[in-house]
C-alpha cells in the first residue's frame, strides 16, 4: 500500500462526499506541485498520513481514517512563521478558516498535536485567538466549501514559502 498515490488510497478507503472532497484536495496538491510523502517510522508509520511539502517545506498534513473509518482531516503547518498573520485572503475565506482554528479546549486531553500546554495567542488572518494548538488550523471532514477554503489557505502557505525562498536567495 505504501506505493499507492494519495488518490488511490482515497478511492480505496473513503466513500461518498468524503471521497470526492478528498480527491478534489489531492488534485489541488498535485496541480500546485505540493509533494506528499508517507512517513515510514514512528507513530504515523502504520497510519494513512501524508506530509505535504513545497520546496522541502511543509504546507499541510493529511490524515485519513485515523480515528474512525470514512473520515479525513487536514492540518496546517505552524513552523513559527508569520504566514498566518500575513496571508491575504478574502473575508469569506477568512470566516471559514477561522471556524477551523484548532483551539485547545482541554490541554490535558489534547489529541491534535500531542503537545498539551503549548498553546499560544496567535494572529490568524488578521484576527487574534487564545489557546491555539500548535497545529493552528484543522479542517475535519471538510465539505466542498471548506475544501475551497483549504485551497486558498494552503496556496497562501505555498506563496509564503516561494516569497521567502526568493528573499533568502537574495533575489528580493
Amino acid at each position: 500500500m505504501r506505493e499507492q498515490t494519495m488518490e488511490h488510497i482515497i478511492n480505496d478507503v473513503l466513500t461518498g462526499d468524503m471521497r470526492s472532497n478528498a480527491l478534489e484536495f489531492a488534485a489541488f496538491l498535485r496541480a500546485n506541485e505540493i509533494v506528499y510523502v508517507r512517513p515510514d517510522t514512528g507513530y504515523w508509520a502504520d497510519k494513512i498520513y501524508f506530509i505535504c511539502n513545497h520546496k522541502d517545506q511543509s504546507v499541510c498534513y493529511v490524515s485519513i481514517n485515523e480515528h474512525e473509518d470514512n473520515t479525513w482531516y487536514v492540518t496546517g503547518d505552524d513552523s513559527g512563521d508569520t504566514w498566518y498573520e500575513d496571508a491575504i485572503l478574502d473575508e469569506r475565506i477568512k470566516e471559514i478558516a477561522w471556524q477551523s482554528i484548532d483551539i485547545c479546549k482541554d490541554y490535558n486531553a489534547c489529541r491534535s498535536c500531542g503537545n498539551p500546554g503549548k498553546m499560544s495567542r496567535k494572529t490568524i488572518f488578521g484576527k487574534e485567538f487564545d489557546n491555539v494548538c500548535p497545529v493552528t488550523i484543522k479542517f475535519t471532514n471538510p465539505d466542498a466549501t471548506a475544501v475551497e477554503c483549504m485551497k486558498k489557505v494552503f496556496e497562501a502557505r505555498k506563496n509564503y514559502i516561494l516569497n521567502n525562498a526568493i528573499k533568502l536567495d537574495g533575489k528580493d
